[in-house]
């Protein structure tokens, strides 16, 4: 009797080509999330592109069950879960119509990918391949960004970019937040080197700290690249590092008012404008017309949102119709649908799902910041920085329903709790 076999036949064992296959799949997912991390600073659409990509290869990979299990490990994971589950029930009481309501649901799909990337990059060589590509191609927009600085390039079709504005496709407000990134990096990487790279490290730092302070017109920027250099010297050198920080910081900042004329003008019209919004209430139509009254009037008109539906919000996508309604005897221009979001993601979702989305927002930095502190050395001090940069930036802005900000934290801080999976073997 002739025993046909799939050995005898030539071809590899059905378990053996499961494998490969799903090694492949990996690969291909793993390859993807590294190309999203070089498009981040750049390329809004190549890195939806590179991350439905990888999404994609990932469902065909079938490891369903292991990312399950790695996202249940983690907090930081499992929390911005919870937060999408929370957000696709608000669907059903939504102001806004169900299509609506699901688009924003989608908006906040970061939260999800955190845990699939986390779990693609158990592998410290693709871990460290994603954070690096990211930082190499923040480097290569901090010396575009000079280049603009300088009169040396202007691409036709961007009519923000400015030599006083010195941004790539991006918006400032991006664009700073990159670089504070990039600067809080190169300074760890300073830290523990030697020779050249010590030296090429603080280089590149003070170049991407300059050129949040003094290149670019975002004002928060200038508050997450403060709040990352005090924690740096905190985290290095304690109360004395601190108190350095300080003064450093106040030096800094002391100087930029007498000679950094972006960083003079952005501060001083700010302080203007919010103190014009806040002098009287009779003043406060005029006021809000300006960009710092138009987002302290968002913050106000948020609020009184909240009060009006306190225990589940507007549901999710909701904020735009709340915002309408309470701004009924506003401006035309404050009173209508246009309007998206409140510049604050902590408002944001307090409105859009009552206090319970404030409480998971703050969960989730909680958790990330504490646990964070239990990775690998060098994950840990860049995994808390990111954290800190994001708990700033979320006060003045939507830094995950914001496509580029969201991605950041799918992409990049997943990655790095990647590395709290390390104590496994790599898939």
């Amino acid at each position: 009797m002739i025993q046909l076999t799939s050995m005898q036949s030539g071809a590899l064992p059905l378990g053996s080509a499961m494998q490969r296959y799903r090694a492949a799949m990996l690969a291909l997912a793993r390859g993807a999330t590294v190309a999203t991390a070089a498009a981040l600073p750049f390329s809004t659409a190549a890195t939806n592109l590179f991350m439905l990509l990888a999404l994609i290869a990932w469902l065909l990979s079938g490891e369903w069950r292991a990312t399950l299990g790695a996202i249940a490990a983690e907090p930081a994971a499992w929390i911005g879960c919870v937060l999408c589950a929370a957000l696709l029930a608000g669907v059903l009481w939504s102001l806004v119509p169900p299509g609506r309501a699901l688009q924003a649901v989608l908006k906040y799909r970061e939260f999800l990918l955190f845990g699939i990337v986390m779990f693609l990059c158990r592998d410290a060589l693709w871990r460290w391949r994603v954070l690096r590509t990211f930082l190499a191609s923040a480097l290569l927009l901090l010396v575009v960004s000079y280049l603009i600085a300088f009169g040396l390039i202007r691409p036709s079709g961007n009519a923000a970019m400015a030599r006083d504005n010195a941004v790539f496709y991006k918006n400032h407000i991006t664009h700073g937040f990159i670089m504070s990134l990039l600067a809080y990096a190169a300074s760890l990487w300073a830290l523990r080197s030697h020779g050249w790279r010590h030296t090429l490290g603080w280089s590149i730092a003070v170049l991407a700290a300059a050129n949040v302070w003094l290149a670019v017109q975002g004002r928060t920027g200038y508050l997450m690249l403060a709040v990352l250099l005090l924690w740096l010297a905190a985290s290095q050198w304690s109360r004395r590092g601190l108190v350095a920080g300080l003064i450093g910081l106040g030096a800094l900042v002391a100087a930029s008012l007498q000679w950094a004329p972006n960083f003079q003008q952005r501060t001083g019209k700010a302080l203007d404008e919010a103190s014009d919004y806040l002098r009287a209430p009779s003043s406060r139509h005029e006021a809000s017309e300006t960009p710092t009254g138009l987002r302290l009037h968002f913050w106000r008109r948020s609020l009184d949102a909240l009060a009006q539906r306190p225990l589940l919000g507007a549901g999710t996508g909701g904020w735009g119709e709340a915002f309408y309604q309470a701004t009924a005897g506003d401006s035309p221009a404050l009173h209508n649908r246009e309007h998206e979001h409140p510049h604050s993601e902590y408002l944001h979702l307090a409105v859009q799902l009552g206090p319970a989305g404030l409480i998971l927002l703050l969960a989730l930095f909680v958790a990330a910041f504490l646990r964070a502190g239990r990775l690998p050395p060098e994950e840990a001090m860049l995994a808390r920085g990111c954290v800190l940069a994001f708990v700033v930036g979320c006060v003045f802005n939507d830094f995950i329903w914001d496509m580029t900000e969201g991605h950041i934290w799918a992409v990049v801080v997943g990655a790095l709790f990647g590395a709290s999976r390390s104590d496994e073997a790599a898939a």
